[in-house]
């Protein structure tokens, strides 16, 4: 899933211009407003975008075009009723899991506890991964982008294809400690039958596979466990990224079938027009639902039973919104909690003793654990200097993660019984990613602290979320750096 919050861009009318609009949310649940905050819906039978108004607490064409004058009486910034809004997400969810999970409760996006963390479905998170991407372009976007170009972009070493830092294939190296190379085979472009706009509610995916096993592509090559199954499939289309339907980037499950092969999982994103277009921060972000499993960590307000959003782990995560770094150039890092979740891991280092630590940047294997009585719940510590892939953050410094694979980034309410999956300890405790202020700024880490950094008594604090003592200690933290050095006291009663 890909989270956008306000972006501007230019939507296609069947019967009038181009219009712009602001986009905000996912593509399990959007809202479209005028530049001036008013909603407009797409009336499908009238072939242009129209304010909307509230029926029954879900949105209703006006019929009155959003390139004439507003309505009046028209309230902006209209929110459809909670219900209606879970409505339509379980009509996305339907098609986006496994029959099996969907009927199951299971694989529902807020909550992710039934599966240790992660969403429901198969993982290929290790060993080697071949990938088959596939270049699509329509009856009136075409893209000048070479499937050589785009296989630098997704599988290149020790390079910087078209301005990004890295390729794909080295990314997920880097964030695994070298347990997944995952690569990718681009075939293509195919041209679909019809011009962009058609796809907006038709899923492309079956029409372009079944044009590339027409022109010879062996489906056995992308077949790692010997299974049937293809491990992971992706689309990129021709044109700038389209959010909206099914052209907005997603992961969903495929049930494709073709000569004793069948798909799981794929991803769709765009390709842009042009190499200067190309980037990985999406294309990775997807991978990582459909490879891993890793849930979106932010909230956007109506999955659960609130209108309130935040921000969860900000630019933060490739998972959350740091797919958009350095405009997609340059994302975040995975954050140590996903990748913990999904194994990665060739050093675990347990905290839970008095002493001084050290912390290296960009040690992606190597965890830094601190145990409570829970096993569901505890912290993880990560050094997030602002270097490497982590150069276009907000705040540097030691991040401190508060883990519970029974929460979920949709829930901001920092309860007991209601608080994040993985939230990060903002050390200026302001709470800001909670709050939907930002999504990252100066103060989120920890860094030059020469007496008590974090405690059972300091804001944030390292409690529990049942308000019980963790017992965990942090004090002397250092400034950022390849090393950071800090020291954990514990207190023995609080930690049994």
């Amino acid at each position: 899933m890909s989270v956008v919050d306000g972006l501007v861009q230019t939507f296609t009318q069947r019967e009038g211009p181009d219009v712009q609009l602001r986009v905000f949310g996912d593509e399990f649940y959007a809202r479209y407003e005028t530049l001036d905050g008013f909603v407009a819906v797409d009336d499908d039978m009238l072939g242009y975008y129209c304010y909307a108004t509230l029926d029954e607490g879900e949105y209703l064409s006006t019929g009155i075009a959003i390139t004439k004058p507003t309505p009046n009486g028209l309230d902006p910034h209209l929110i459809e009723s909670v219900d209606v809004r879970s409505a339509k997400l379980d009509r996305r969810l339907s098609a986006a899991l496994p029959p099996e999970a969907f009927a199951s409760g299971a694989g529902r996006p807020e909550v992710f506890g039934p599966n240790k963390g992660l969403l429901t479905g198969r993982q290929a998170n290790k060993g080697s991964v071949r990938g088959l991407t596939i270049l699509v372009n329509f009856q009136d976007v075409t893209a000048s982008i070479t499937p050589e170009e785009v296989s630098t972009l997704l599988n290149s070493e020790k390079q910087k294809p078209f301005g990004n830092a890295c390729s794909v294939r080295e990314y997920y190296s880097a964030m695994s400690a070298g347990l997944l190379d995952y690569t990718n085979e681009v075939v293509g472009p195919i041209t679909l039958s019809g011009k962009r706009k058609d796809y907006v509610d038709t899923l492309l995916a079956a029409e372009a596979l079944n044009a590339v096993v027409d022109m010879g592509v062996d489906l056995a090559r992308y077949d790692s466990r010997k299974e049937g199954v293809l491990d992971a499939v992706s689309f990129m289309y021709a044109g700038d990224t389209l959010y909206e339907g099914w052209l907005w980037p997603h992961n969903h499950f495929l049930d494709w079938k073709h000569g004793g092969y069948k798909t799981n999982f794929y991803q769709i994103s765009s390709l842009g027009l042009r190499t200067s277009d190309l980037k990985i921060g999406t294309f990775a972000h997807e991978s990582g639902h459909m490879l891993c499993r890793f849930p979106d960590l932010y909230d956007y307000g109506r999955r659960d039973e609130d209108n309130l959003k935040s921000a969860g782990m900000g630019v933060y995560c490739l998972m959350s919104s740091g797919n958009h770094l350095a405009g997609g150039k340059n994302p975040s890092p995975i954050c140590g909690y996903l990748r913990y979740l999904t194994g990665w891991v060739r050093d675990e280092v347990e905290i839970n003793a008095p002493g001084d630590y050290v912390l290296k940047h960009g040690d992606y294997g190597t965890f830094y654990i601190y145990k409570t009585t829970k096993p569901n719940e505890y912290f993880l510590l990560e050094n997030r200097s602002r270097e490497g892939m982590d150069a276009y953050l907000p705040a540097e410094g030691l991040a401190v993660y508060h883990c519970d694979i029974l929460g979920s980034n949709e829930w901001q309410g920092n309860s007991a019984d209601r608080h994040y999956q993985c939230g990060l300890l903002q050390a200026d405790a302001r709470s800001s990613l909670e709050l939907d202020e930002n999504t990252g700024d100066a103060g989120d880490f920890f860094a030059n602290v020469p007496g008590d950094a974090l405690t059972a008594s300091t804001t944030p604090s390292s409690l529990l979320w049942d308000g019980s003592d963790s017992g965990l200690r942090i004090k002397a933290v250092s400034a950022p750096g390849a090393e950071m050095h800090f020291t954990v006291f514990v207190d023995d009663k609080a930690n049994g």
